[in-house]
């Protein structure tokens, strides 16, 4: 199971987000998205999810194209995400948060439910019993009764997660899973990523946070204005220059910086100075 992008690329106007990009995502890894702010990273996930069309290019999960297709579709052949901004079901609880995501396995049932009093009692047992179980892997099973709402910021990112895997997907896309967490949260996270890990299932991740980039992924690649910088193993990320360059700068651009930085502390300074002179002779 490999989820392939062969020259993808999306324009936006005359914008290009990204350029002919060519990737491979492996199943049994944890493969990380990084890259400056437009390199390109969530426009990546949203192709793959089908929240937008590629202008060109093919992307393929195993044979199957995904590129032009509807995204109930892609997430019924086992491609599931989170967003950066939550999107749970505030006004549900957390049981039925995940409950209700098992919809397209239970809408071939509905007859049986409505005509078969028993069966549906049984049915409905198995589905909460699985979503239970879930929610116990994410330390979550306590919180089963209460609104989403009402669940630490923490909190309603595992069980962000936790609803996108309900399905058993094939295909696991994070975006930026821990933008807003503290250090404890963003620790908590990474270990139930690592254990979600499993020789069937691409994980994907987009992340700023390069701490748990580092610690998580077992791959990287850099992208940079659309296109792949680089691509290696988390130790040589960081000592790529390229990699260094994109996100700080060369140095001759570092200098440039320094120099108008130092100028306009001397401009600051200088007008401060007037602004002294010209207060201490108003007050003569």
């Amino acid at each position: 199971m490999t989820l392939r992008l062969q020259a993808v690329t999306k324009r936006f106007g005359a914008l290009v987000a990204m350029d002919a990009l060519t990737l491979e995502f492996r199943p049994g890894r944890v493969t990380s998205v990084i890259g400056p702010n437009g390199a390109g990273k969530s426009t990546l996930i949203n192709l793959c999810a089908g929240s937008y069309r590629v202008t060109s290019g093919r992307i393929l999960l195993d044979g199957l194209e995904l590129q032009q297709a509807e995204k109930h579709v892609i997430a019924r052949a086992g491609v599931a995400r989170t967003y950066q901004n939550i999107r749970l079901f505030d006004g549900m609880t957390v049981l039925q948060n995940l409950d209700v995501f098992l919809y397209p396995e239970i809408v071939g049932q509905t007859f049986a439910e409505v005509f078969r009093p028993r069966l549906s009692r049984q049915i409905k047992l198995q589905r909460s019993a699985r979503c239970m179980e879930l929610l116990e892997r994410f330390d979550l099973d306590r919180y089963a009764g209460q609104l989403a709402g009402d669940l630490s910021y923490g909190n309603q990112k595992l069980l962000e997660i936790a609803r996108a895997i309900v399905l058993r997907p094939k295909v696991l896309m994070l975006d930026e899973p821990a933008a807003g967490l503290n250090h404890g949260e963003t620790h908590q996270l990474m270990k139930k990523l690592r254990e979600l890990i499993r020789p069937d299932l691409v994980m994907l991740v987009v992340e700023h946070d390069m701490n748990l980039v580092m610690a998580l992924s077992d791959h990287i690649f850099v992208l940079h204005q659309g296109k792949l910088l680089f691509e290696g193993t988390p130790a040589e990320i960081q000592t790529n220059r390229a990699v260094q360059e994109a996100y700080l700068g060369s140095p001759g651009e570092n200098d440039q910086i320094r120099e108008a930085a130092r100028r306009r502390e001397n401009r600051v300074r200088i007008r401060a100075d007037a602004d002294i002179t010209r207060h201490r002779s108003g007050a003569a």
